[in-house]
C-alpha cells in the first residue's frame, strides 16, 4: 500500500527489503512513539524518498493495527471522485492549481446515502463522487459503472497534516454535454483526453493520480 506525500511515499510492506536504498527510511516497530519519530524524521528530511513501515500481517489498511496507529497522527479526510469515460473512449480531466487532475472532493454529511449509512461506506462515496464530478465539470448526467482502487495521500493544511482517502469510481458520460469548469474551486479547464494522449497528463499530475491511471488505463 502506498500513501503519497507530494512525490514521496509512505509504504506498508510485509518485510524489510533485501537491498534498501539510501533514500529509504525503514521502521519495524508498531510502538506509537517510535512510529511517530520515524514519521517526523521523514517529514523533516527530504533526502528520504520512502518511509517503509514493516507490517508482516498487512492486508487491508483499515484492518492493520499499525496502520490505525499511523492514522492517529493525522486529520482523516474521506473523499470520492470519478474517472469518466465517453462514448469515444476519451477520459475527462480537470486542470487545477497547475496540475492535471480527476474530479474529486470531500465526502460531506449531505452525501450520506440514507439511514444506516455513514460517511465511510461505498454507497455514500458513490453519491459524493457523482456530485463532485457534476460540480467540477459541468456534466449533467453520469453513470457509475464500478468501483476502482482507492488512493491515499497526505497534505498540509491549516497547520496540520491531513490523510485523505479517495474512493474512485469508473463512470460513463456523453461527450455532447457542455463542460463548465468550477472556477470558484480553482478549475479553469475541463478536457476530454483520448487514451493515446494520457502520457502528457502523467508528467503533469499528482503521484497518486499517476499511479491510478497506470493501473487502470494502461
Amino acid at each position: 500500500m502506498k500513501i503519497f506525500l507530494d512525490n514521496r511515499t509512505v509504504e506498508f510492506v510485509p518485510a524489510r527489503p533485501e537491498n534498501p536504498m539510501n533514500s529509504d527510511l525503514i521502521v519495524e516497530s508498531a510502538v506509537p512513539e517510535e512510529l511517530r519519530i520515524a514519521w517526523d524524521d521523514f517529514c523533516r528530511y527530504e533526502r528520504f524518498r520512502k518511509l517503509l513501515i514493516i507490517d508482516p500481517g498487512f492486508q487491508e489498511a483499515e484492518e492493520s493495527e499499525v496502520f490505525r496507529t499511523f492514522m492517529t497522527f493525522f486529520k482523516f479526510v474521506p473523499a470520492a471522485g470519478g474517472l469518466v469515460k465517453n462514448e469515444n473512449g476519451a477520459f475527462l480531466f480537470i486542470h487545477r492549481l497547475g496540475y492535471w487532475d480527476l474530479p474529486k472532493g470531500k465526502i460531506e454529511k449531505s452525501d450520506i446515502a440514507g439511514p444506516g449509512h455513514t460517511l465511510h461506506d461505498p454507497d455514500t462515496a458513490r453519491k459524493a463522487a457523482v456530485r463532485e464530478v457534476k460540480e467540477e465539470t459541468g456534466l449533467k448526467s453520469v453513470v457509475v459503472i464500478k468501483s476502482l482502487p482507492s488512493t491515499w495521500h497526505i497534505y498540509f493544511a491549516k497547520e496540520k497534516y491531513c490523510l485523505k482517502k479517495t474512493q474512485w469510481f469508473e463512470m460513463e458520460s456523453h461527450s455532447g454535454q457542455a463542460l463548465k469548469p468550477a472556477t470558484s474551486e480553482g478549475i479553469f479547464l475541463v478536457k476530454w483526453t483520448p487514451p493515446e494522449n494520457i502520457h502528457c497528463i502523467l508528467s503533469h499530475t499528482y503521484g497518486s493520480i499517476r499511479e491510478l491511471l497506470l493501473e487502470i488505463v494502461f
